[in-house]
């Protein structure tokens, strides 16, 4: 029977979660329950690791929901390769077998399932339970697609920064680097000092394009992207040709072999002191907490470099809300409804309980209990600014963003000039307006 679950005490003090009210009874057993009266399957269609906090959590309350009366199985398929999940998420809504929950990014794509009604809006979800409101609004509206609609979930908040070897650049004279120019000149007296300054996860493609993405982000906030995705702006505009020098220049500091280096591969680099700098976000904390980094691997972190006479502030880089949840209407009836508001109202305390940032406002009574590391970025996050950049890959059209993959390696490697690349761009975009 579809039974009303309540709302898990919020203990942050922690890795606890509380228990709620009983379940009451408002449905009939043939609705609520799956065939033969067994648990109510959700399958849930995931780009994530298995392993990975987030799914780690949605069990976990799952199963606290369960305790309190629910009758749900979370059916889980994880696809971590993230080209061949959404290759797949394509072929499963196009063949009419959209799974009950899935993994999905405001992209064009997004805005043009919810057109035609495929994707359950998040707005009046919220609205109806009344949790919009306690959603940090940098991680909610990170959902969004271009028209303004909610169609995802957030499942986490991230910020991404650089991470970098204290002892080499001490070694090498230098400090973490407040402008981009800056940055360049470190990686020149790392190189000059026999270290391979970046490893990158190029083959993977986004590190490349958060790079790529700096210097229009600095001079213009994201007016040059938005531009360029509604045909407004070319890419060998100024913006885009500082972006791509930008790019030419940085690329020689790159390990050998990063255009088919995975990010896993990068990371690892970076651990066993084989490189100086690693882009990553805060998903990837947990590697550099004291109690998980590599003995004797001393690291500290910088966000993004700005520029003279930026538009954006010091404080203002990448934050947002990851790729979020997204509901198949079809399948959302009143048990799952219940099922996700359960969620909805007890995640975020869960989640940040692992030491991630959640996405919705958590209250922490001690914090005697958490890596002083994941306090200050915390701390960061309270002083973020009201700016933050949008990654190109859920912006542009999927076919510019293929182009710019398949030719941001040579650029990196002066196989390709910034005018060549600029206009490879700028063709992607004619073709794909």
């Amino acid at each position: 029977m579809y039974r009303k679950i309540g709302v898990i005490g919020l203990i942050v003090s922690m890795l606890l979660i509380g228990c709620g009210t009983k379940a009451q009874s408002t449905q009939s057993s043939s609705q609520a329950e799956g065939k033969d009266g067994g648990a109510r399957e959700i399958h849930y269609f995931s780009s994530r690791s298995a392993s990975d906090d987030t799914i780690v959590t949605l069990q976990e309350i799952t199963d606290k929901y369960n305790e309190q009366g629910g009758n749900i199985k979370l059916v889980i398929d994880s696809n971590a390769d993230r080209t061949s999940y959404d290759q797949k998420l394509r072929t499963m809504i196009a063949g009419g077998q959209m799974p009950d929950m899935f993994d999905l990014d405001a992209t064009p794509y997004a805005a043009e399932l919810g057109e035609k009604g495929m994707l359950t809006d998040m707005d009046a979800f919220l609205d109806e339970i009344g949790e919009k409101d306690s959603y940090i609004p940098l991680a909610l509206n990170y959902g969004r697609t271009a028209d303004g609609k909610l169609y995802t979930l957030p499942l986490e908040l991230s910020t991404e920064m650089i991470w970098y070897n204290v002892d080499m650049f001490k070694d090498a004279g230098i400090e973490a680097p407040k402008t981009l120019d800056e940055l360049l000149e470190d990686c020149k007296a790392l190189n000059d000092k026999g270290y391979t300054a970046f490893g990158i996860g190029g083959g993977d493609g986004w590190p490349l394009l958060r790079l790529l993405a700096t210097y229009p982000f600095r001079m213009t906030g994201n007016d040059f992207l938005n531009d360029l995705s509604t045909g407004k702006a070319k890419m060998s505009d100024e913006p885009g040709m500082k972006a791509a020098e930008f790019m030419s220049d940085i690329g020689k500091y790159f390990q050998p072999g990063f255009s088919t280096t995975d990010v896993a591969t990068g990371l690892n680099l970076f651990l066993s002191g084989k490189s100086a700098m690693y882009p990553t976000g805060t998903w990837e904390l947990n590697y550099f907490t004291d109690k998980n980094r590599p003995e004797g691997l001393n690291v500290d972190y910088f966000y993004m470099p700005t520029i003279k006479d930026a538009k954006t502030s010091t404080n203002d880089y990448w934050a947002f809300g990851g790729i979020g949840l997204s509901v198949n209407p079809k399948a959302f009836d009143e048990q799952y409804k219940d099922y996700l508001t359960f969620i909805v109202k007890n995640y975020s305390p869960a989640y940040f309980a692992h030491e991630h940032l959640a996405p919705q406002k958590v209250e922490m009574s001690d914090n005697s209990k958490f890596d002083p590391l994941f306090l200050k970025i915390m701390e960061d996050t309270n002083n973020i600014g009201t700016t933050a950049a949008r990654p190109w890959d859920v912006v542009l059209n999927e076919d510019v963003i293929a182009t710019i993959n398949d030719n941001l390696p040579g650029l990196c490697m002066d196989e390709e000039t910034p005018d060549e690349f600029v206009k490879a761009v700028d063709d992607a975009l004619d073709a794909n307006k």
